[in-house]
């Protein structure tokens, strides 16, 4: 019988250790409200200007009051918190996780600065620790230490702003934007990739052509949801990466496209080069070419005092019209030293491959510009609207400007401000 307890006893032993060691779904305990002896002393644009350039450790007993305007709930965010008061915001590093658990947005934290660092990654400026001489995530145990939740907090209303409005002062604040859309080329996709958790950026533009990207994480959880093709408002925070101005939405419901589209589908200023646009050059040497004092695009058949034969395209990239109708297109140019209309002339294709020779490749329709300049000054006309209502519909359509010129005759064609418009 001894036998027999010892076979039955070790079994029971190993359960109770299989038992306590088997991981549970555990929440952290929702911070409570404590006010610590601190005073604010500092704001958030102060402290950003005490960024040297690098890794900048904060020497002084600076403490900051702010209030919580994102955090990981949504998964869009990760191991961060971002902070806002009435001078900007900031994002702070916390390596940790659930912190929408401890920091619901709109609580208002103290926040002791000193020993934490200010570094900068992708042009933002960030509040955390070193973390092998980078800014990096404040870790877990030293959260206590300088994050305390205190009385009279409430959330933030988000910041009522146009595409053209953004500036770097709004980075990392809370905005809502009206009457936007998420460009044509993204409708019906996701807004990000779950099955692989891929990040993905995608365009969101206004009724005037304006844009501005719009970063999902692949392990949001809304990641997976299709991309509205209405029209409404917007709640995100404000970011950049780099050179481009971003957004991060926070919460699914704060996407409200529920209008129908309307406004501008496509927009190239020419402002500040090229865009998306590419020449094609079938014959001569001459090309088209940014004029950053013009601030436009330019061809010409004449170079160092002389006139040379050329054909040459530019043109558009893919444009998706699939979900609109009553289309039009317009555009501003100015042509001297006229030759022939018949030499700069507007195309569109739905066929085009999008790389190959056009001369040769894609059927392309000559459209019909309402107004040219006269041809022997340098002033500005806008084309007029020209009829597209024959693609709406159509999901990759291409336009391309066409410049011809002989050893005998040139001319010189300014392009910028294509649009493509919507009335319905």
């Amino acid at each position: 019988m001894k036998s027999y307890r010892t076979i039955f006893i070790i079994p029971a032993i190993l359960l109770l250790f299989i038992t306590s060691c088997k991981k549970k779904d555990y929440q952290a305990p929702e911070q409570k409200t404590y006010t610590p002896s601190l005073q604010a002393n500092t704001s958030i644009k102060e402290l950003k200007m005490l960024y040297k350039g690098k890794l900048t450790c904060i020497e002084d007993s600076l403490v900051l009051a702010a209030t919580v305007v994102a955090n990981d709930k949504s998964g869009n965010y990760y191991k961060t918190i971002v902070v806002q008061d009435s001078t900007g915001g900031i994002e702070i590093g916390l390596n940790a996780y659930n912190l929408h658990n401890k920091y619901h947005v709109g609580d208002l934290l103290l926040i002791s600065c000193k020993k934490l660092f200010l570094g900068q990654y992708a042009g933002q400026i960030k509040l955390g620790s070193d973390y092998e001489g980078e800014i990096g995530r404040i870790e877990e145990p030293l959260i206590p230490r300088h994050i305390f939740k205190t009385e009279g907090g409430k959330p933030i209303p988000p910041r009522h702003v146009s595409l053209a409005d953004l500036k770097e002062e709004f980075t990392n604040t809370l905005v809502i934007l009206e009457n936007v859309q998420f460009s044509a080329n993204y409708v019906g996709s996701t807004f990000a990739t779950p099955e692989y958790q891929l990040d993905k950026i995608i365009d969101l533009e206004d009724q005037d052509g304006q844009n501005i990207k719009v970063k999902t994480s692949g392990y949001a959880n809304f990641a997976g949801d299709t991309i509205p093709e209405k029209t409404g408002n917007l709640i995100a925070v404000y970011t950049k990466f780099k050179d481009d101005n971003q957004l991060i939405i926070r919460d699914i419901n704060e996407v409200n496209l529920t209008k129908k589209r309307t406004g501008s589908i496509f927009f190239e200023s020419f402002r500040d080069g090229f865009g998306k646009f590419t020449e094609y050059s079938v014959k001569g040497n001459q090309k088209w070419e940014y004029k950053s004092g013009f601030k436009c695009v330019l061809m010409s058949g004449y170079s160092s005092g002389s006139r040379f034969e050329n054909e040459d395209w530019l043109i558009s990239p893919p444009i998706n019209l699939s979900y609109y109708s009553g289309l039009t297109l317009t555009f501003r140019h100015a042509l001297n030293y006229k030759t022939s209309y018949n030499d700069t002339e507007v195309y569109i294709s739905d066929d085009y491959d999008g790389s190959s020779d056009p001369s040769k490749n894609g059927t392309w329709t000559k459209l019909n510009v309402p107004t040219y300049p006269p041809g022997n000054n340098w002033d500005w006309f806008d084309s007029g609207d020209i009829d597209l209502s024959a693609y709406g519909g159509k999901k990759n359509i291409y336009l391309a400007f066409k410049y011809k010129s002989t050893n005998t005759q040139t001319c010189t064609w300014q392009i910028n401000d294509v649009k493509i418009k919507t009335q319905n």
